[in-house]
């Protein structure tokens, strides 16, 4: 095994601070290594819907969790 090699993409990893070019390399790894990912039983549809949801709480576009709990317990009264 070469330990040099590995070392060098480590740090190339550990270089890297924007999340999605992470959440790229994580996959690409996932497939390579033969790790079954979530997103490999995902349709792509729901890879979509899921990379809607992700980026929307990264804008800030969520809801609180108090404010979730809140509408949940109202929508359950009724």
């Amino acid at each position: 095994m070469d330990n040099e090699l590995k070392s060098k993409i480590h740090q190339l990893v550990d270089s890297i601070e924007d999340q999605n070019v992470l959440e790229m390399i994580m996959e690409e790894i996932a497939y390579y290594a033969g790790h079954k990912e979530i997103l490999d039983e995902l349709d792509d549809e729901q890879q979509k819907e899921l990379n809607k949801a992700i980026m929307e709480a990264t804008d800030g576009e969520a809801i609180d969790w108090e404010d979730f709990k809140n509408q949940m317990s109202e929508w359950e009264k009724k």
